[in-house]
């Protein structure tokens, strides 16, 4: 027997059920109830002294579990509401006024990050959207040769969400830091289902989450000499 298999009695629907809805909500593990009612507990019993008694740390301690997963450090990664906001996050530290303010992107990106970087036009963005002719995966050589001097972020998912096509992350990192852009690696459909190391790739930055695995998580984590790594969590 698959020694996976003995995984499948922790989460209480897959007795009655096959779940392949992993995208929208995970399976709840069994062990929610405890972590959930110890929560309860703390507030019913500590109310606000529950901060200072553990509530502060827990997004650390998340952290801290889900570093592994991606080749980070403990310590590393920083919890927020979604990938949106952390994109978000991550661009407000740019200034898009000067010469070097162009976004590179697929048009097979997730839509709520082309909405996001779309709106940046306004602050200054030039935004240049690589469509490709196939639904399943983009034209490295047509989005490599997109990124040029005057790029400034590369925001592009390991893996395409729609698909489940594997993009070759290292090659657009090597070109994009050739011309001094920064990337952002989407690890979201990544994380926990193929081999990740966010140091090795060298991205300036890495965000993602882990609902395809359990429940919802997002986070941001410093990665390359010159990154950071973001997650984005809502446990």
């Amino acid at each position: 027997m698959d020694d996976l298999l003995k995984w499948r009695g922790e989460f209480p629907i897959l007795e009655r059920s096959t779940y392949l809805i992993s995208n929208s909500l995970g399976a709840m593990p069994r062990g929610v109830y405890d972590s959930m009612r110890a929560y309860a507990d703390s507030w019913g019993e500590r109310g606000v002294r529950a901060w200072e008694e553990g509530w502060w740390e827990m997004a650390v301690a998340v952290g801290d579990k889900i570093a592994p997963l991606i080749g980070a450090n403990p310590g590393e990664i920083s919890l927020h509401q979604n990938v949106t906001v952390i994109q978000a996050v991550i661009a407000s530290c740019f200034d898009f006024r000067g010469p070097r303010n162009k976004i590179v992107m697929t048009d097979l990106e997730f839509p709520s990050i082309q909405y996001f970087y779309h709106e940046q036009r306004r602050l200054g963005a030039r935004v240049e959207l690589v469509s490709s002719s196939d639904p399943v995966r983009i034209d490295l050589d047509k989005f490599l040769a997109a990124i040029d001097e005057t790029t400034l972020l590369v925001p592009i998912s390991h893996v395409l969400f729609r698909s489940s096509y594997i993009v070759d992350a290292q090659a657009i990192i090597d070109r994009a830091h050739r011309v001094g852009a920064h990337v952002i690696l989407d690890v979201f459909q990544a994380a926990g289902t193929i081999p990740i190391d966010v140091r090795s790739l060298g991205a300036d930055f890495a965000v993602g989450g882990v609902l395809p695995l359990t429940e919802m998580t997002t986070v941001s984590v410093p990665v390359a000499p010159r990154s950071s790594v973001t997650w984005s969590v809502s446990v």
